[in-house]
């Protein structure tokens, strides 16, 4: 059964679907979502997209380094990213952290995709105490070993309920069938007093949308029991200034699609609220700040040697800040649950 056969079975059954199981069931349905269907190419020039680890091994040479800014005392570490996707990250972080003397006691990659599970396998299965888990649940080490947890890309992944505001309610989007057509449609939620006081340091209006993932709030609750010692960073898309607009974005062969234009094959994501994930990580301190700075922060070698027109040109994609460009619309966020 397609994807789209098996959202239309949904609609069909309950007359609608929330934007969140449309997007989960779309990017991660076992054989046919978007990051489990077969094909030779998902990530890279000649995937539907390509991600920062992919264009240069510096973006992991600058992780490296930002993990052993915070911790300069350590000199043993468990490894974990999270949605590794083809490996790259955690290949180039592995080359530095022994480069730097630093013992990895172990490699974690959380990963729901079975696509690149089996990508994985064949680039990590060497390596002694590497795992691959599909739930942050299933990872457990003792209290005082500390962990670095990374990831690129990860969580603008995960389903994200929309909700409009009008006449001091939240009412939340649905997507339904009418004359064979896919429609949005909106529905008074029982959530609506609960958004209205989780978010109540926002100023909404009449057509405002909110945008509110309870699988990420759920995700980070969980690693927060966990983990009892971790250093956590991440880059995305995403935003510190709210837009009250849908950030729902779809690509396919590298290109930006309308929303129901093509339901097989379909990259959905989107933007990365950061402010709310630094509430998540509270009352651990946090760090946010652009691609661009995080990148010539800790790698700023990178950028003071003499280059050649190539290592421009990767300058220009991992840095660049003008309007669209990684450097700016990326974030890089940092925590630690620990003194």
């Amino acid at each position: 059964m397609s994807v789209q056969e098996q959202i239309n079975k949904i609609i069909k059954n309950f007359q609608k679907i929330n934007m969140q199981d449309f997007v989960q069931i779309s990017n991660f349905e076992k054989k046919l979502g978007f990051y489990n269907k077969e094909e030779e190419n998902k990530i890279g020039v000649k995937g539907h997209f390509i991600t920062s680890p992919e264009i240069s091994s510096i973006f992991g040479m600058a992780m490296c380094n930002q993990f052993i800014n915070k911790n300069p005392k350590a000199t043993k570490v468990h490894l974990l990213e999270l949605g590794p996707g083809n490996g790259h990250l955690t290949n180039d972080i592995l080359e530095q952290m022994h480069g730097h003397k630093i013992e990895v006691l172990s490699i974690t990659l959380l990963e729901k995709s079975e696509y690149f599970k089996k990508k994985q396998i064949k680039k990590f299965s060497k390596i002694e105490n590497f795992s691959i888990i599909s739930d942050i649940d299933e990872f457990h080490k003792n209290k005082d070993d500390l962990v670095f947890v990374y990831s690129n890309e990860f969580l603008d992944t995960f389903g994200h309920k929309q909700y409009m505001y009008r006449n001091n309610n939240f009412y939340e989007v649905f997507i339904t069938i009418k004359k064979s057509q896919h429609l949005l449609t909106l529905e008074s939620s029982i959530q609506s007093e609960y958004i209205k006081k989780d978010y109540k340091y926002l100023d909404f209006k009449d057509g405002d949308i909110l945008e509110h993932s309870p699988l990420i709030d759920f995700f980070i609750g969980s690693l927060n029991r966990n983990i009892k010692k971790y250093f956590f960073t991440t880059c995305d898309y995403g935003y510190t200034n709210y837009s009250k607009k849908s950030t729902l974005r779809a690509l396919r062969d590298h290109k930006k699609i309308a929303l129901f234009e093509f339901f097989e094959g379909v990259d959905y994501s989107f933007s990365v609220d950061f402010n709310r994930l630094t509430k998540l990580f509270e009352p651990n301190e946090s760090e946010i700040q652009s691609q661009s700075s995080f990148i010539k922060k800790y790698a700023p070698n990178f950028f003071n040697n003499k280059t050649s027109d190539e290592i421009d040109i990767i300058k220009n994609l991992l840095t660049g800040t003008k309007e669209n460009e990684m450097g700016l619309i990326f974030k890089n966020f940092n925590s630690r649950n620990y003194d």
